[in-house]
């Protein structure tokens, strides 16, 4: 076919006539966006985010509707196109109703991931909380300690009870780093060769060189203190924010190699021009340490302090001639830290002149009740008119102005004025002024604000000289908390980065979509939980002493249940969210056509699935892909114009709808209106790790990528290039990815002692198997001892699983085998033919075919009937369900009649044989009497050119698998492409145990005495064992009948490969650790080495290099790859059969696979 020559944005490309303009632009790297297109279901184009110019054509063209045509020349990213996506964008979030993060991160200045982090300590993952929490603040330990949490402000959880205690959380996820043994050290990228100076080493600074580190820049502090930490050192008490921690904290900012040069003022010590000299950007992060008056008469006086004078002296322990009657002015968290201090220094009377009431104190209200418990005296609506000295020049009293609260200020809060002619004296000692700080930056030749503070723009942080910045208190007047520093840093090391790489950039906060509609009656339903609440010392335990208040924080349990009661505000999809990222990309502020928001009450029950039509933007992705993919039109889109709606059929509940629970919808959704619901104990937004990896259900082989966080697992998607299901998956695979880790998972080896089990050590279980085993086979001889192995199992684990057995003389088997009567005929224990064959054959016959047991391939099997191809489906009334799109059912009376039917009408037509056996057979036939309708299938069968029958091993009868063979034997319909058999196997690694030797099923047991099963539950009844070890993830019947009890893993843990139906070697990739001692094929190899044979193995990989020096099969199987193409027919035979059902479904073994299957909703036929 000829190619059509085309220029997209000037790049030359090539497409297929019948192509569009987003597939070829796709092909080529070429970036259109889109919210409602997939390439599996029909154009609908609703979104118009993938407009794009075409020169001649004056009308803006969806993408991904438009032909190719040759010699088009089309443009992407013009001014009008992206003013277009822009404004589409913009109309589809003026009807978007959520939270794409919640409000406490909005709230925090350094927008932490506050959800987040409460989240994975919900979950028990502490190391990862503090990760994610150092992502934004390097300093958790000390800022959980001192930060005024606006985030808890925030909290909607305040609507139902109290705010979680967001920062108490966040100070255990730091410390629990400190305490444990391996400390966490960011990623440092590859050195760039930049050096930057860092000038102040309080929360900026420190934060600026951390996250220029990070960034591989050589970075050096330089602080005038002799300690670094800044005011988190000098201005705030110990009994508050102990200096060991700060200390610690610090300590691993210098370990990522960031320089400390402390004791060295700069433009005093070392000149200005010297640093910028020297480095390739300067960052100004010097604070601001001057304490400021009242500009009262008399603050001149002896014995009058600055507030943050008075902290700095304490923290340094210099001399502090500190009297008994001491007042504070102020109402801060400074003037709190001030009075506190005083108090424990020994004053007497300690007073707070404050000129508003208790209630309008900025000061953490904590505090100020902490201060009142310890005998702080506050003098509201007062403030100071007149500080009166005594003869020596030192303060002895002072004169307060009463106030009264007048009209309110810009601020919100009331005024306050004086009450003419009303005043107060009190006798002091000293006063302390603790009403604002200002900076000194007089040595630095920098602009400067109007209070003389360095100017910089809001925008770049850049200061007036070229490559140097500021940020946090030193600069625009902006004197302000710990964390608002710490957010500049973060600023300022991006933006610092880019100038070192030659860009000028400005920061530019984030969109964000946010609800304003929750009040307390949103969450009237909830169950009221208070907070968790820490130890911490008593008002006379803490008064005369700095030991720290709340000195141990909260416990592990505290923690994980003050977490829990987070409401989950910010969406869980915010990471996955196309419309988000979409609606950043192009700048969108929708506000312009804000209005009046369509609400829509829902209420849905699916276990897995969680509807959200308030998000929907109507792209129609879900409802397209459940009727045009899946074929279950389960969803539909509901009334009109802006009253439309995405609804279950009928708009009943889901999982009455025809819903066959294979999360397409979920997977494809591009903004959050239809979730999964996570098997994680408290569900929370995070930016996940991913590997890919391969199902370990059933023998398809689907791809995925495996979402997980931690030793968290969160999601599992189908990969739209996986090899074999091309995006589609299953139920089982969707949601039973993490079976292995769900409540009830054994951790521990558990020994049977007496009629219970008791807790025990590897080494007591692993030598009680041994020599249990040794003793049997002692007494009873060779066959007494047998292995049992799932086919859920790596080819890697079953190696050495077998290898044991061998050690051991035993026998080995897996529960689940069946013997393969396509074997007699075919002279193969293997699929003859592979799956996407199915596409492109003429006819297909299936038989016994239950869906649910494989639905890719029921899909792929309406694929081909949609490509042309004629469907005939046998089986019983159970088996032939969801096949509305076949050309022909059959439905038998569970017997092989029509099976039988089919020989006889193929002999009849001519077709015979000199295979061994076939003269037997065609007697055996004899009596048969052939429907009208099988003998119409019959000759259709014969006659087609490639034509193919699928089966599902364990579900039709070993008799009925037989015939299969015999039909295609006879017919000629075998050994070639896309004509003959696919022999559907039960498990995801079926065929590699079979191709490993282990074909034996159950019938093996006889005169066995001593048994090891591995991750099976016995399908018959056992024999009368003196010995039973079994190994699980989770406690089975089987299991308990067991003498030893050792805990196994699943798929997410382990390294190695499958071997599905089709012969394709397939990877199996680890992503989390399970909370166990032992692999599973370590507990093998450690029984094997008690009978002093040691394999070597150190992990998967040296496993599999001695599995290609054992297993031809193996060896030259390529990853990805099918080992053997199609395969021909040797020795074969033809084999007669007796009367038998067609249907003999074998029971699941694998205890995973039964509990997922236990999980999914029954699917209703529409």
């Amino acid at each position: 076919m000829n190619k059509f020559r085309m220029n997209i944005d000037g790049k030359e490309v090539f497409g297929l006539p019948g192509q569009t303009i987003l597939e070829v632009a796709r092909e080529n790297d070429i970036f259109i966006p889109t919210l409602c297109y997939d390439e599996r279901t029909a154009i609908y184009g609703s979104c118009g985010i993938c407009v794009v110019e075409v020169e001649g054509n004056p009308k803006l063209l969806k993408a991904c509707a438009t032909e190719i045509s040759d010699n088009m020349i089309v443009m992407t990213d013009t001014k009008r196109v992206l003013e277009s996506r822009k404004t589409n964008l913009e109309l589809l979030l003026s009807d978007h109703q959520g939270d794409c993060v919640a409000p406490c991160k909005l709230a925090c200045p350094g927008h932490t991931d506050c959800q987040g982090y409460v989240g994975l300590v919900a979950n028990g993952e502490f190391d990862k909380a503090n990760e994610l929490i150092k992502e934004r603040i390097p300093l958790p330990a000390c800022i959980g300690r001192v930060c005024p949490h606006p985030c808890e402000d925030a909290c909607r959880r305040g609507l139902v009870e109290e705010p979680i205690s967001i920062a108490m959380i966040k100070r255990f996820a730091g410390e629990y780093n400190l305490a444990g043994e391996e400390l966490f050290m960011p990623e440092i990228a590859e050195d760039t060769g930049k050096r930057v100076a860092v000038i102040g080493g309080g929360p900026m600074g420190l934060s600026a060189a951390y996250f220029l580190r990070q960034r591989g820049h050589d970075v050096t502090i330089f602080d005038s203190m002799p300690k670094l930490g800044g005011m988190l050192r000098y201005g705030i008490p110990e009994y508050r924010l102990p200096k060991e921690v700060l200390d610690m904290e610090i300590a691993i900012i210098e370990h990522m190699g960031v320089e400390m040069i402390p004791n060295t003022k700069v433009g005093k010590d070392i000149p200005f021009d010297t640093i910028r000299d020297d480095f390739d950007a300067v960052v100004m992060a010097i604070g601001a340490w001057k304490s400021t008056g009242v500009g009262c008469k008399g603050e001149d006086a002896e014995g009058v302090w600055g507030g943050i004078d008075f902290l700095r002296k304490v923290v340094r322990n210099e001399t502090i001639n500190l009297g008994k009657k001491v007042a504070i002015v102020g109402g801060g968290n400074t003037a709190m830290d001030a009075c506190r201090t005083a108090v424990r220094l020994g004053a007497e009377k300690v007073y707070n002149v404050y000129r508003r009431t208790k209630d309008e104190m900025p000061a953490d209200l904590l505090e100020i009740e902490e201060g009142e418990e310890e005998g702080v005296i506050f003098k509201n609506l007062t403030n100071p008119l007149e500080i009166v000295k005594d003869e020596n020049g030192h303060v002895k009293e002072m004169i307060l102005q009463v106030m009264e609260l007048g009209e309110p200020d810009a601020s919100g809060r009331r005024r306050p004025v004086p009450v003419e002619g009303k005043t107060e004296t009190i006798e002091v000692d000293n006063v302390i002024l603790a009403i604002g700080q200002a900076v000194d930056a007089e040595l630095f030749e920098l602009q400067k604000t109007r209070k003389n503070a360095i100017a910089y723009d809001p925008d770049t942080f850049a200061t007036s000289m070229e490559g140097v910045f500021a940020g946090g208190d030193c600069g625009n007047d902006k004197i302000s908390i710990a964390i608002e520093a710490i957010a500049d840093a973060k600023k300022v090391a991006v933006i610092v980065d880019r100038y070192l790489d030659g860009e000028d950039v400005k920061y530019e906060e984030p969109y964000y979509v946010k609800r304003e509609d929750i009040t307390e009656k949103t969450f009237e339903d909830r169950e009221r939980l208070f907070r968790e609440k820490a130890d911490q010392l008593n008002a006379a335990e803490r008064k005369d002493n700095f030991t720290e208040i709340i000195y141990n924080g909260l416990t592990e349990d505290q923690a994980i249940k003050e977490a829990n009661r987070c409401l989950q505000c910010g969406c869980h999809d915010y990471f996955e969210c196309k419309l988000i990222d979409y609606s950043n990309l192009y700048d969108v502020k929708p506000e312009r056509w804000e209005g009046e928001k369509s609400l829509v009450e829902f209420e849905d029950e699916h276990p897995f699935i969680v509807r959200d039509p308030n998000k929907c933007i109507k792209c129609g992705l879900c409802v397209r892909v459940c009727d045009e993919v899946m074929g279950r039109g389960a969803l539909g889109l509901v009334h009109r114009g802006f009253d439309t709606v995405v609804k279950p059929t009928l708009e009943g509940p889901l999982c009455e709808s025809g819903c066959d629970s294979c999360g397409q919808c979920v997977t494809l959704c591009p903004t959050g209106a239809i979730q999964e619901k996570l098997s994680i104990t408290k569900e929370v937004p995070l930016e996940n790790e991913h590997v890919v990896t391969t199902c370990s259900f059933c023998s398809v082989g689907c791809t995925f990528d495996l979402e997980y966080h931690g030793d968290m697992l969160i999601k599992a998607n189908p990969l739209k290039d996986g090899p074999v299901n091309k995006g589609l998956c299953c139920a089982k695979g969707k949601w039973g990815f993490d079976s292995a880790l769900l409540e009830g998972k054994i951790l521990d080896p558990l020994v049977k002692d007496g009629k219970s089990f008791r807790a025990t050590d590897y080494h007591e279980a692993i030598i009680l198997v041994s020599k249990q085993l040794q003793s049997i086979k002692a007494r009873n001889g060779v066959g007494s001892l047998a292995v049992a192995i799932s086919d859920r199992y790596t080819n890697e684990e079953a190696y050495v699983m077998k290898k044991m057995a061998k050690t051991l003389g035993a026998k080995v088997f897996s529960f689940n085998n069946r013997h393969n009567g396509l074997a007699d005929v075919f002279g193969h224990d293997s699929s003859p033919n592979t799956i996407d064959e199915l596409l492109s054959t003429n006819m297909i016959i299936t038989v016994g075919f239950m869906k649910y047991k494989n639905p890719v391939i029921w899909n792929k099997i309406k694929l081909a009937s949609e490509a042309g191809a004629k469907v005939v489906v046998i089986g019983t009334r159970e088996t032939n369900k969801f096949f509305d799109f076949a050309d022909e059912i059959i439905e038998t009376n569970d017997d092989l009649s029509a099976l039988k039917g089919i020989a006889k009408t193929l002999i009849a037509s001519g077709q015979t044989s000199d295979i061994e056996g076939f003269d037997e057979f065609k007697a055996s036939l004899d009596n048969i009497d052939v429907d009208d309708k099988i003998a119409e299938i019959a000759k259709e069968y014969l006659a087609s050119k490639k034509a193919m029958i699928v089966y599902q091993q364990n579900i039709v009868s070993v008799e009925a698998a037989t015939l299969i063979g015999d039909i295609a034997m006879i017919s000629g319909h075998i050994g070639s492409p896309r004509d003959g058999i696919l022999l559907v196997k039960a498990k995801n690694n079926s065929q590699g145990i079979v191709d490993m030797g282990i074909k034996a099923g159950p019938e093996v047991l006889e005169g066995v005495k001593g048994l090891i099963i591995f991750g099976e539950e016995a399908t018959v009844e056992l024999p009368d064992l003196d010995f039973l070890m079994v190994s699980d993830t989770h406690m089975t019947e089987t299991g308990k009948k067991a003498d030893v009890f050792i805990p196994g893993t699943g798929f997410a843990s382990t390294d190695g490969t499958f071997t599905n139906t089709e012969r394709r070697l397939l990877p199996v990739e680890a992503a989390i650790d399970e909370d166990v001692d032992f692999r599973n094929w370590e507990i093998a190899a450690e029984i094997a080495y008690v009978f002093e044979e040691d394999f070597m193995f150190v992990d998967e990989e040296d496993i599999s290099k001695e599995m290609d020096d054992q297993l031809p099969l193996y060896k030259y199987a390529e990853l990805g790859e099918i080992f053997g193409g199609v395969l021909s027919p040797i020795d074969s035979k033809i084999i007669t059969v007796k009367d038998a059902k067609l249907i003999d479904k074998m029971p699941v073994a694998d205890t995973l696979m039964k509990s997922i299957i236990e999980r999914i909703p029954e699917v209703v036929e529409n």
